[in-house]
């Protein structure tokens, strides 16, 4: 169980950026470690780490540039070099909380050193006792030591503390399974499952729950979910790698991209679709999934490019006017909408939800008597369907 950890890119955002006039610093070290800063902006990695070394050499009490270091040696797995960067940031600045955590995490999870990461985060903890990452680390702490009440009781105060901690909860889950504890880690798994339907492993362990309790039927659904969540976890893993070692396969791209759809990673699915479509700029497939990428993600104006690519090579197809219509409604460009509505509906009269739609595009424009004609006529097609 690897708890929620920022991003370098996020936890970078989140630093205070040096400048060369502030007199308590180096100038000198003060100009490397912005310069180190923008380095990463750029994903420059190595240049961000020499430049972070060489302003802590000349200045340790930069205690933000050793915390950046610490996660660039994390990043490349070297471990004990971010625990060492950790310290040095803590002993630079004995109040900066966000170091404990990371140096908590690194000693706990990395290094396996419970009972250094426990003094650690303990200290975090009496710094901001709300602070519902460091509870979270601790949790585990006391988890992996077999402290099970313990665990509980901060794992607890870390959910409270933020309801959405993924790793918090299926930690907490398992914390309670392990006293048979059927209903409450039920209750929990439940909960994680809402936050996030593909986590895996919370489906097997609901999945164990309710077979402890005797709900054969509810261990079934949810073993049987475990099972398609863990296959398509592999498929994303191998698709991954295959498109990293054949970057121009299109067929690759696309099928990473559905997938990435499949499981609501819409950022991920759009750069791997519009992978797709630089390689494939003629197949229709990849302009519909994109399409639908970035009106998920509330890009409508490249919505309705995406479809308007579909429908020119393919303008009978009725469900690409009603995909387009949508794009333009939530544009609150009314006319255009009720244009592909119609269309729509003209290609596929029988469809009820095209005149849904309609009647929907006709109202929000202000014609509200042919709003109402055309509902009207969407309750006599669904009448007719029953």
């Amino acid at each position: 169980m690897t708890p929620f950890k920022p991003t370098l890119a996020l936890l970078i955002l989140l630093q205070t950026s040096l400048t060369i006039a502030a007199p308590r610093y180096n100038p000198e070290a003060a100009r490397l470690y912005d310069a180190g800063l923008r380095a990463l902006t750029f994903g420059e990695q190595e240049k961000a780490r020499a430049a972070l070394e060489k302003a802590v050499a000349l200045d340790a009490s930069l205690a933000d540039a050793h915390c950046v270091l610490g996660l660039i040696y994390s990043e490349f797995e070297k471990h004990r070099d971010a625990a060492e960067a950790f310290q040095h940031a803590v002993l630079a600045d004995e109040n900066y909380i966000e170091a404990y955590c990371e140096l908590g995490d690194v000693l706990l999870i990395q290094l396996g050193d419970i009972a250094q990461a426990k003094t650690v985060l303990q200290k975090a903890i009496t710094l901001d006792g709300a602070h519902a990452r460091a509870r979270t680390l601790l949790g585990i702490a006391h988890f992996r030591e077999n402290s099970t009440d313990a665990a509980i009781q901060e794992l607890r105060a870390a959910v409270k503390l933020n309801p959405t901690s993924q790793t918090a909860r299926y930690t907490l889950a398992t914390a309670f399974l392990q006293k048979e504890a059927w209903t409450p880690a039920i209750d929990t798994l439940k909960a994680l499952i809402e936050i996030n339907p593909f986590h895996a492993k919370a489906r097997f362990s609901l999945g164990t729950a309710y077979r402890r309790i005797g709900e054969i039927e509810a261990a079934r659904e949810n073993l049987w979910r475990f099972e398609t969540l863990s296959v398509e976890e592999e498929q994303l893993t191998h698709l991954k790698r295959f498109t990293r070692q054949a970057p121009t396969n299109a067929e690759a791209w696309y099928q990473l991209g559905r997938l990435q759809l499949k499981r609501e990673l819409w950022n991920e699915a759009t750069q791997s679709l519009e992978r797709y479509i630089t390689l494939a700029p003629q197949e229709t497939q990849g302009y519909e999934a994109l399409g639908y990428a970035y009106f998920q993600q509330q890009n409508y104006k490249q919505t309705v490019a995406m479809y308007q690519k579909v429908i020119q090579q393919k303008p009978d197809v009725a469900t690409y006017r009603n995909s387009l219509a949508g794009a333009y409604l939530m544009l609150e460009q009314y006319p255009e909408a009720i244009a592909q509505y119609q269309t729509a509906i003209r290609l596929q009269p029988s469809e009820p939800r095209f005149y849904l739609n309609l009647s929907k595009a006709y109202e929000r424009s202000g014609a509200q008597s042919e709003a109402e004609k055309t509902y009207r006529e969407y309750e006599r097609l669904t009448s007719q369907s029953k």
